[in-house]
């Protein structure tokens, strides 16, 4: 494996699993974040080898660089990093919308190559202690190529591709920043979009029937746990965005509209319509891989509501070194048995945890 010296600009969710993933396997990774508290940490931490003490010193003398900032300034970083560094030296970031990105470093007159880049993995949570190593696994992971491809842009491609798929285990796809834009604002904006409106919804409902917030567990939190996402972050994408989530807004729009009038009309064979064609194509959509709304491996397991039920519990799966990446209770009842939810990070950690606790004579169970 070729060693490299890669700089992660900005060491949140992403950038903080680039960099754990990318250290682990060798390469010398420095960091830079305008908040020197959380560069402090991922060193801490150990993502990262080295802290750039500014974002110049942070991208000398590296083979590439990978830009995690907000999609709103990353044209902005780029064109800053870009007379600093080698000749030789690739560019790409991560943002989640491509086309405003490329566009603006189009109109540079760039001296080094620069590659746009979306990871298509993520979770609820960001900041560097959210960030996982095993992240970009099985992910898909677009590569935007240039506007007017020129320079040494084949040999850049080959370079990302190597490290993109042999070190964070990703699956590259390559697509123009105009397709990229509308897909996604399909399958990861507006479920964005659409699980906060859910959550707004029911907030509407509890002001008239406070007790509504209490029923909403189980399948409401599943359906709509994207909706804890950062607001800052995804206003900033929706944004940047705006043309192709607009158009997403109206197609669903269109949908409901379609269910309420079937609704409003007493047309069951409309109603089963709707539901059997979405039930056909979510059957498509690929089960194991990656994407931008992370899945969730839950172990259900009924506890009764005693002292030390639940520590006992996590006790079992922490000696297996397996982490939670969510815990809760549902349909809990005062002197009655609960369900403790717990959610894993991928299926093999879900299937340890079902063995374990039924070996100790847990009727637990897998979702």
């Amino acid at each position: 494996m070729e060693s490299r010296r890669i700089a992660i600009v900005g060491l949140g969710l992403i950038g903080g699993s680039l960099a754990f993933r990318l250290k682990s396997r060798g390469h010398y990774v420095t960091g830079f974040d305008v908040d020197p508290e959380r560069a402090n940490t991922a060193l801490h931490l150990g993502a990262i080898d080295g802290v750039g003490l500014s974002l110049l010193d942070g991208v000398k003398d590296v083979d590439v660089v990978f830009v995690a900032t907000p999609v709103g300034i990353v044209s902005e970083i780029v064109a800053d990093i870009a007379p600093h560094v080698g000749q030789e030296t690739i560019i790409t970031d991560v943002g989640s919308v491509k086309r405003p990105i490329m566009e603006n470093v189009s109109r540079m007159d760039l001296p080094v190559t620069f590659v746009g880049g979306h990871p298509m993995a993520g979770r609820e949570q960001g900041g560097i202690a959210a960030a996982d190593p095993n992240l970009f696994e099985n992910a898909v992971y677009v590569l935007t190529p240039p506007i007017e491809p020129k320079g040494p842009w084949p040999e850049a491609l080959a370079v990302l591709k190597r490290v993109i798929q042999g070190d964070l285990g990703a699956n590259v796809t390559v697509m123009d920043a105009v397709t990229h834009d509308e897909v996604v604002a399909a399958v990861s904006h507006m479920p964005h979009v659409a699980a906060a409106a859910i959550v707004n919804a029911l907030g509407q409902t509890a002001e008239k029937i406070p007790k509504a917030l209490a029923l909403a567990a189980g399948g409401f939190r599943d359906t709509t746990r994207i909706a804890s996402g950062s607001p800052e972050l995804w206003a900033d994408i929706c944004l940047h965005n705006s043309a192709s989530v607009l158009r997403s807004v109206a197609y669903l729009q269109d949908q409901l509209e379609g269910f309420q009038e079937a609704l409003l009309t007493r047309d069951a064979q409309g109603l089963e319509e709707f539901f059997g064609k979405a039930r056909d194509l979510r059957a498509e959509v690929p089960a194991a891989q990656r994407g931008l709304i992370p899945s969730i491996y839950e172990v259900m397991v009924p506890v009764p509501d005693t002292p030390g039920a639940i520590s006992a519990v996590t006790s079992l799966l922490a000696s297996a070194a397996l982490s939670l990446k969510d815990i809760s209770i549902v349909r809990q009842r005062e002197g009655e048995v609960g369900a403790l939810r717990l959610g894993l990070a991928d299926g093999a950690s879900r299937d340890l945890a079902l063995e374990i606790l039924l070996s100790e004579g847990y009727r637990a169970y897998g979702r």
